[in-house]
């Protein structure tokens, strides 16, 4: 699957580059592919600034850090586009750098980082068990054991439900 999404990836570039080339110019696509390139990393350093220094405002609680912390997520990702060679990809970075696309994405990212956080955390915790393992068999079912007793002490102060303390 993620072959053949390379594959598509590398055609719709060849395509577009191809189509520059045949409405403008060999040298015009050049020109502005070059061009595309420059103009984003230009404002892809105006903007980095800002978010930046909202994450600093952030690290000293004036402003809530969601914000910030997924523009960070998405300014890494429109630098990754505008690396990768090509139209398209150099477009969508350059997309990704506008404050309203990033304000308007920010939930989908958020959602994103979220749902990934949470099965890596569920992962961690079966791998922390040792309850996780590969190729094993799961059957579902109840332990019943006749010979079990749970016993509590009894509480005669309030304050035993303290911690106890060293000495």
């Amino acid at each position: 699957m993620r072959m053949l999404l390379v594959i598509a990836y590398i055609a719709i570039e060849i395509g577009a580059f191809v189509a520059m080339t045949h409405f403008l110019g060999f040298g015009w696509a050049v020109l502005i592919t070059v061009g595309a390139v420059a103009a984003g990393l230009l404002l892809l350093r105006q903007q980095g600034r800002k978010v930046f220094a909202q994450l600093r405002r952030a690290s000293r609680n004036e402003v809530d850090p969601r914000g910030p912390l997924t523009d960070t997520a998405l300014l890494a990702g429109a630098t990754m586009l505008m690396v990768i060679p090509g139209v398209v990809s150099t477009a969508a970075g350059l997309l990704l750098l506008i404050p309203p696309v990033r304000r308007a994405l920010r939930p989908v990212v958020a959602a994103a980082g979220a749902k990934s956080f949470a099965a890596s955390m569920d992962r961690a915790g079966l791998y922390a068990s040792g309850i996780y393992v590969r190729g094993g068999t799961v059957v579902d079912g109840t332990v019943v054991d006749s010979e079990a007793t749970v016993s509590t002490p009894p509480r005669t102060n309030p304050d035993d439900r303290r911690l106890p303390r060293g000495h």
